[in-house]
């Protein structure tokens, strides 16, 4: 299927902003440097994403919905059981965090970029946020784990605090400690 000029100009825009507002952060890139970097007309950029906010909303939904798949691909091929499956999570995780892009987590980055709790990227941060937890949940199940809805919850709590190590101390180690971690949980529960 060939992508109309319009619809390749919409992309090219937001592939821009998603580098942009990625490597430099949401607050710190404007709509001038999206249009000189993207190449496009100003005009162009404003019939697509008439706001800055509706670009970031839309930057946030197109990469969400790329990192879960990318995500559920990368743990799907990982492992036969389910166990191995959620095990694997953390050995693709710590390949994100060894990428010499890495920049922390962008929906973590977006929530605490933008501190109105009610902007639309925040809904957008917690429903990937509760897409994983379901992935979890339903491997957890299929694992035998006994209680899939808390397990998890406490897995949330270990990607977050591995992807922060990764952040902060630019070290993609945090994420086999967390494998260490949720090894533990599984056969505890």
């Amino acid at each position: 299927m060939v992508m109309s000029e319009s619809s390749a100009a919409r992309q090219q825009i937001l592939e821009t902003a998603s580098r942009l507002f990625y490597q430099k952060g949401t607050q710190n890139v404007g709509i001038n440097e999206v249009i000189a970097e993207s190449g496009v007309a100003k005009r162009t950029l404003y019939r697509h994403f008439p706001s800055k906010d509706d670009l970031i909303l839309e930057v946030m939904q197109h990469r969400a919905s790329q990192w879960l798949t990318w995500f559920e691909e990368a743990v799907s091929s990982k492992g036969g059981t389910a166990k191995e499956r959620l095990l694997a999570t953390f050995d693709v995780l710590q390949n994100w965090y060894a990428n010499p892009d890495f920049r922390g987590c962008p929906f973590i980055n977006v929530v605490l970029e933008i501190a109105d709790a009610t902007h639309p990227a925040h809904q957008v941060s917690i429903q990937l946020r509760e897409s994983i937890r379901t992935y979890i949940m339903q491997l957890a199940s299929e694992a035998g784990v006994k209680d899939p809805v808390s397990f998890s919850q406490q897995y949330l709590l270990l990607i977050g605090g591995a992807s922060l190590m990764a952040t902060i101390e630019a070290n993609p180690t945090g994420a086999q400690y967390a494998k260490q971690t949720l090894s533990v949980l599984m056969d505890a529960g």
